[in-house]
């Protein structure tokens, strides 16, 4: 019994032992993890001692001044202001404190403009101390007319407003309808930019309107293609541009397209040519676009012609007597200056507007590059390009012009024609080429001109005739590929820029283009060709005809 006492007592001695070792070994363990621990993380902050923030997703460190082995609880994130200890050995006096932390000098930004936004249930509005305004529409805006009526505003308040802080110098605004083809809107805007001069007010120029060769909604501002600043400065003629004055959506909804009346203001003109008379349907699309309902206003009683005059000075004189009842010193406006007439217009137009309307440099940039990829390498050092003739050769719609019973081959001007004229021009270049030898030479051979064709001639027939004659066809549509992905073949060189730039770019840098050509054969009817005469002989003193 009594060796059974020892032995139990024995065991509980032992448990006791052992008990008293896995404590002794947890115990210097954990002082020892704790002792690591510490040190790895004055390392990882030593190695980040140039860091004076932290994420807010990180573990601020433990206090330095704890014991080790003790659990350090979470501490509050420091605030911006307030510099966190993240070392935890003393350090050389370098590190500065969080207020004489040096400053460095950084160069004044340009003094941006004043700044005033505003916020409604259906637009967000920017109005900057020059006087430009921003609107972004919301899509709520198309759900309710009226509302959106009241957060265009009116036009002629945005006018009045202008007008009354003196930011012109003139008596007022002019304004008019765009109507047709770009080339006959730029004959308006020559018109309507003498008209403005006349009568002493700033021009409000509307966009570049989609017409029946552009069937688009909307349009882009003359300002994408021509040096309105220079223009302004050289003709001495102040000018706005629509989109500055009146604040539209840039992409309308289908339901606005539609039901664009509904969101329209009162645009009150008046009419002129019988365009407009009786608030006819205008042939424009410059309304929809600004959401303007044409408004005829009556004409002053001088104007007996009740809006028929074409007569430009006759029209001049009815602007000078019109008053308008809501805004008499501020707002003038004619349907369509297209229409006027009179002794020496077009010279004066031309002269004191269309002269002075000169390409931007991006466009004719664009002009440049597409003449690289065209023609060969100029030989003549002092030139980008070798000289060229160009060929406007207007088709389609243009025989609407042809006289009642007139044939096409009567009426359009035949290539065959055409290069009876490259041919003549290049007898010119040789006689001239022979008088510089004083006759010596005789055997003196040029090398013939390239020929660039800008056309709307669709028929496969024509554009044959001007292959055979290895001219080169100036086209604006994208490559074409077959079914398996492979490049169909094409003897035209595919420029993209219809696909690339929209629509409107194609008919501008053709514009452009003209101009450039040493050589330019336009077609007499044609407005474009017409222009396009002036310019390259104004510009660059080119040869230029018209058939």
């Amino acid at each position: 019994m009594k060796n059974s006492h020892v032995s139990l007592a024995r065991a509980i001695l032992m448990i006791c032992i052992a008990s008293m070792m896995l404590a002794l070994i947890h115990i210097h363990y954990t002082s020892f993890y704790s002792r690591e621990q510490s040190v790895a993380n004055n390392r990882t902050f030593e190695n980040n001692d140039n860091q004076h923030e932290i994420y807010d997703n990180s573990t601020p460190p433990s206090d330095p001044d704890s014991e080790p082995g003790t659990i350090d609880l979470p501490t509050p994130q420091p605030k911006p202001d307030t510099q966190s200890k993240l070392d935890t050995q003393p350090k050389p006096d370098t590190q500065p404190k969080p207020d004489t932390q040096p400053k460095i000098d950084i160069p004044p930004a340009s003094p941006k403009p004043e700044i005033i936004t505003a916020e409604t249930k259906l637009s967000f509005t920017t109005s900057y101390s020059n006087g430009t305004v921003t609107k972004v529409f919301k899509p709520a805006f198309y759900k309710d007319p009226q509302g959106a009526r009241n957060e265009m505003g009116s036009f002629l308040d945005t006018l009045a407003e202008r007008y009354s802080q003196e930011t012109i110098a003139s008596k007022g605004f002019f304004s008019y309808l765009p109507m047709g083809g770009g080339n006959n809107q730029f004959s308006s805007l020559e018109k309507a930019a003498l008209l403005a001069k006349d009568l002493n007010r700033t021009l409000v120029i509307p966009p570049i309107s989609p017409s029946s060769h552009i069937k688009l909604w909307s349009g882009p501002r003359y300002s994408e293609f021509y040096d309105l600043k220079e223009f302004s400065v050289k003709s001495g003629i102040s000018i706005v541009e629509w989109h500055d004055i009146k604040h539209t959506p840039e992409k309308p909804t289908a339901d606005l397209t539609r039901h664009w009346t509904e969101y329209s203001e009162d645009f009150p003109c008046i009419p002129n040519g019988a365009i407009g008379i009786k608030n006819k349907n205008l042939y424009d699309h410059f309304r929809p676009q600004f959401l303007m309902n044409f408004k005829a206003v009556e004409p002053p009683v001088k104007d007996r012609t009740m809006g028929r005059a074409t007569k430009y000075a006759y029209a001049k004189d009815v602007l000078l007597q019109d008053k308008d009842a809501r805004n008499p010193d501020v707002w003038k406006c004619l349907s369509c200056p297209y229409f006027l007439k009179g002794p020496s217009l077009m010279d004066r137009a031309w002269k004191e507007v269309g002269l002075h309307m000169r390409f931007t440099d991006k466009i004719e940039g664009m002009v440049d590059d597409i003449l690289d990829t065209l023609l060969p390498k100029s030989k003549d050092v002092n030139r980008r390009h070798p000289e060229f003739i160009v060929i406007h050769l207007r088709r389609g719609d243009i025989v609407t012009k042809c006289k009642k019973g007139q044939s096409e081959q009567e009426c359009l001007v035949q290539i065959e024609e055409i290069a009876e004229r490259v041919d003549a021009i290049e007898k010119k270049r040789r006689i001239k080429a022979l008088h510089a030898t004083n006759g010596n030479n005789a055997n003196v051979v040029l090398e013939r001109l390239p020929v660039l064709v800008a056309t709307n001639e669709k028929r496969q027939s024509e554009l044959k005739k001007l292959e055979e004659l290895g001219w080169i066809l100036l086209d604006h549509g994208d490559k074409k590929f077959d079914s398996k992905g492979i490049e169909i073949p094409s003897k035209a060189i595919k420029l993209g820029t219809m696909s690339s730039l929209g629509e409107f770019y194609p008919p501008m840098i053709d514009a452009v283009l003209l101009t450039r050509g040493d050589y330019l054969i336009g077609m007499a009817k044609s407005r474009m060709s017409q222009l396009a005469t002036q310019r390259g002989a104004a510009w660059y003193g080119h040869t230029t005809m018209l058939m």
